[in-house]
């Protein structure tokens, strides 16, 4: 799972399968989907950073085990409570600027689904990750001199825990490598709490595959060539959540 704050747990392609209508509506009314995805998860993440923050307790000493926002992994049903979210901001906006009886409809409709999302939500529990890691940023490539055959390659890294736990992957970053060169990749930045990570490369940024048979260092580096790219694991989708919090329904009523 990827979590929270890693960015907006839905993306367009959630919100047009649940409404095959809306990029029609956003390019003729001008609504940036992406914007309003980022409103929407912004939200949310406020919602529940409220709720934990009322249910503190009052224990100092327990206070450090106590989950916070950071500590909160986007589970199934909290992706669907902010599609419902995205969704219902969307026709709000636009019934509020336009007035018109369709859009007034489909605001009511995704209010309705959001609620019903939220109620899952709270049914199942919050997913909470006891040492959570961030997505990784971009790594540093250079390319240098060598003998293998040039190429494009994308690469992505990934922060790993002292648990082995692995975070979500970086954005991949196209490479283009002249003929007798490699890259060669580390780490731009890493996690206060992270303790090794992972390289991952491929021809298309949709297949890449770990180039590393063990996690590596902090501070390691590793040469890639398109001529000799592993064929490890895929990326993972992030942590999982190590346990679900009960999400109080006298919060974020109203």
């Amino acid at each position: 799972m990827a979590m929270l704050l890693d960015g907006p747990p839905s993306t367009i392609g959630n919100l047009t399968v649940r409404d095959s209508d809306l990029l029609d509506v956003s390019a003729t009314e001008g609504i940036d989907l992406t914007a309003k995805l980022q409103l929407a998860a912004t939200d949310i993440g406020n919602a529940i950073d409220s709720m934990l923050t009322s249910v503190l307790p009052p224990c100092v000493t327990v206070r450090q085990w106590f989950p916070s926002l950071r500590h909160i992994a986007v589970s199934p049903q909290l992706k669907v409570w902010h599609t419902f979210t995205t969704l219902r901001m969307v026709y709000q906006d636009l019934y509020y600027r336009r007035l018109n009886d369709r859009y007034q409809a489909k605001m009511k409709m995704y209010r309705e689904e959001e609620s019903q999302a939220l109620d899952n939500l709270r049914t199942v529990g919050l997913g909470v990750v006891f040492d959570p890691l961030p997505q990784a940023l971009a790594p540093n490539i250079v390319v240098v001199q060598s003998t293998d055959a040039g190429g494009t390659v994308y690469i992505a890294v990934s922060y790993v825990n002292q648990k082995g736990e692995e975070g979500l992957a970086s954005v991949p970053v196209e490479s283009d490598i002249p003929t007798g060169n490699v890259a060669t990749v580390n780490l731009t930045a890493m996690a206060d709490n992270a303790t090794g990570w992972n390289l991952y490369a491929g021809v298309s940024p949709d297949a890449l595959y770990r180039q590393n048979s063990h996690t590596l260092g902090l501070l390691a580096a590793i040469t890639v060539a398109p001529d000799t790219l592993g064929s490890g694991p895929r990326p993972t989708s992030g942590q999982f959540a190590n346990l679900l919090y009960p999400f109080p329904r006298r919060i974020l009523r109203g």
